[in-house]
């Protein structure tokens, strides 16, 4: 993860204009038109129904492209990001199958690509983006009104609506990516009528999906019908023989009953009456239908990931499972800081490489003053409300692990920031302000400030804590002496802030040289 701060900022019109992206009700399951996988169709002739060997974990690396509008808004956060892996990771947990963050998330702003109406739009995201050696996953707004479509030669495009922590939609396009297909594949075009005779076989047009990008357009293939008991499962329908056949097209309308089965009955070319498999990631039933692969399934991905697309994989895992949570260390329990320029720090987690911090004046976080990942263990925020209550948490990640939990909320209240160096009575004084390493810092209370407790705090120019020390003044007018570590006084500019029970104030000085 880079050192450099990835803040996504987001204020209440930032909010509403998410709330109008397409929900998952409004998007089609997934444009993928599923062809059959010509490896998938060799693997399936030579291995037919073989048992996945499971003993050896498939390290997958992942490249994540988040997309935004043209002004960067818009884009999925780091939070649904890392609900959807963790999601995700736990849906392929039966397949021995592990994704990991490969690189650093690409930000993308295109307004264009952010929500593209066609499929080719995407492929052109894809060309221009895909790095090589890594399965590359777009988070988009609206991919082409579906919730997600794979490109066999590409990559796969995801809707945000359609990506949250109970989906399943980014587990069945990457079933795709590895060379699996629907259950229903052939139906895409024909609709089903149990009043009416079950053809033998369906005809189906899969331009855009198919395994290179420069096959002749608009290709129609055709597929056998699959019969309920299974005697063609080898040559018909998906040609994967522990699915049941399902002849329902994208626009059916789908449920599940208690028992995972899908509550359309069907009848198929012989007569004989079904009712097909609801819980298959690979169809179309809802996300509380959907919860498994088959094992012909896990034996093509794996298959594929190893023999196709060996250039995902990692000898072992990247990275070691979290097992701790940050300590938040201030602002907390309800402490004032400053309003504008006032520093977040936590503790460091052992195997963390970013973390995701949020703050918010709702214990809620409904609406979020800022949501942004960092590697580092402290952000400096900008202007807040002063006297008001602000809550904040943060939620650690690395390249295997998304699961973890936010720390418990810590709150505090900004206090209002005088102008700096203001001069005048009643004033605080801050002398030297141009001075060497050597020389003490000599900090002067306004005559009001007697008796009164003081934190005193310096940052340098990039926002960073360095020293902090409780004072108190027993005599109007006082000057005290601050006496920084020498290893902290390093060239440049710092500031000063002040706070006292009441307020809090700012004041600058600058070092000439440093050890």
């Amino acid at each position: 993860m880079t050192k450099k701060l990835l803040a996504v900022a987001f204020s209440l019109i930032t909010s509403l204009l998410a709330a109008q992206e397409p929900t998952k009700e409004q998007l089609a399951p997934c444009g993928t038109v599923s062809l059959m996988d010509p490896h998938t169709v060799q693997y399936l002739q030579q291995y037919g129904a073989a048992k996945p060997n499971l003993t050896d974990t498939l390290w997958v690396g992942v490249q994540i492209h988040l997309v935004a509008q043209d002004d960067g808004s818009g884009r999925f956060t780091a939070e649904r990001l890392l609900d959807a892996f963790c999601r995700l990771n736990t849906d392929f947990e039966p397949t021995n199958i592990r994704f990991y963050f490969k690189y650093d998330w690409n930000l993308i702003d295109s307004t264009a690509w952010w929500r593209h109406d066609t499929v080719p739009a995407g492929r052109d995201m894809m060309f221009a983006n895909d790095v090589p050696d890594a399965t590359n996953c777009y988070f988009v707004s609206d991919p082409a009104g579906n919730g997600g479509y794979n490109l066999p030669y590409a990559s796969i495009a995801l809707a945000h609506g359609a990506s949250g922590e109970s989906d399943h939609t980014w587990a069945h396009e990457l079933g795709h990516q590895y060379g699996l297909p629907h259950p229903f594949i052939g139906w895409e075009d024909t609709v089903y009528d149990i009043n009416q005779p079950t053809p033998d076989s369906v005809y189906y047009d899969y331009t855009h999906f198919h395994a290179t990008p420069d096959t002749v357009p608009a290709p129609l293939d055709v597929r056998a019908v699959e019969f309920a008991d299974g005697s063609n499962c080898a040559v018909a329908g998906d040609m994967i023989c522990d699915t049941r056949p399902d002849y329902l097209g994208p626009a059916a309308l789908r449920n599940c009953d208690g028992q995972g089965n899908s509550t359309m009955k069907q009848k198929d070319p012989l007569g004989n009456e079904f009712f097909p498999d609801a819980t298959l990631f690979m169809s179309y039933y809802p996300d509380n239908c959907s919860n498994r692969f088959t094992d012909q399934h896990i034996a093509i991905m794996r298959n594929h990931l190893q023999n196709i697309k060996p250039y995902v994989l990692a000898p072992s895992a990247p990275a070691d499972r979290l097992t701790a949570l940050p300590e938040l260390l201030s602002p907390i329990s309800g402490q004032q800081a400053p309003s504008q320029g006032g520093v977040l720090r936590w503790t460091s987690v052992p195997g963390a490489t970013g973390y995701v911090v949020q703050l918010s004046r709702f214990a809620s976080f409904l609406v979020k003053d800022i949501d942004l990942w960092t590697a580092d263990t402290a952000i400096v925020y900008n202007q807040l409300f002063p006297n008001q209550t602000y809550y904040w948490h943060v939620r650690p990640f690395n390249a295997v692990d998304a699961c973890a939990n936010f720390t418990a909320s810590g709150t505090f209240k900004p206090a209002q920031v005088i102008a700096v160096n203001e001069p005048g009575a009643g004033a605080w004084k801050l002398y030297p302000t141009l001075s060497a390493p050597g020389d003490d810092l000599w900090l002067e209370s306004p005559d009001a400030e007697s008796g009164m407790p003081v934190l005193a705090s310096v940052f340098d120019a990039l926002g960073r804590q360095v020293w902090q020390q409780r004072l108190a003044w027993t005599g109007a007018g006082q000057a005290m002496p601050l006496q920084i570590p020498a290893q902290y006084q390093v060239a440049g500019a710092y500031r000063l802030v002040v706070q006292t029970p009441r307020y809090a104030r700012t004041l600058t000085f600058v070092r000439q040289g440093g050890q």
